[in-house]
């Protein structure tokens, strides 16, 4: 379920970041310094709902989390449900910056594209990214570390 809920916690996290049009054109000073500091990989470490936090596995640890420069947004998603930890899904998509807290995606995963734009919360702490997700089951929270 944690694996069902990560899949689709990266493909609403893929589609929050891809368009948004800003009302204004004049971007708020904060802003660049926080969208740089998404940049960069980031390794998945926990995952927290009303039940509380529970850590990445051994496996789990190995899934990645990379926002681009130039808006290309990848994750790497590795399972060892059904025997080794194995990679198991390669994925991308594109992602926008909407604000000091807020991103868009749309998601790719093989043959299957969704348009859908989706929007996320997100806070960095540290060298900690902390995703707010809501899918329709409850409100959570995905934590990573930047590598």
């Amino acid at each position: 379920m944690m694996h069902k809920r990560l899949f689709l916690s990266a493909l609403f996290l893929n589609l929050l970041f891809v368009s948004c049009e800003s009302e204004t054109t004049d971007p708020e000073p904060d802003e660049p310094l926080v969208e740089t500091e998404l940049l960069g990989t980031w390794n998945y470490v926990a995952y927290v709902d009303d039940d509380g936090e529970e850590p990445a596995t051994d496996c789990e640890q190995n899934q990645t989390l990379t926002f681009e420069e130039d808006g290309v947004f990848r994750f790497t998603y590795y399972d060892d449900s059904e025997g080794p930890c194995e990679k198991t899904q390669d994925s991308q998509g594109t992602w926008e910056f909407v604000s000091d807290a807020v991103i868009k995606t749309d998601y790719t995963y093989g043959d299957y594209v969704d348009q859908d734009k989706f929007e996320v919360g997100f806070e960095i702490s540290g060298n900690t990214l902390t995703l707010y997700l809501d899918e329709g089951e409850g409100e959570y929270q995905e934590r990573y570390e930047k590598q």
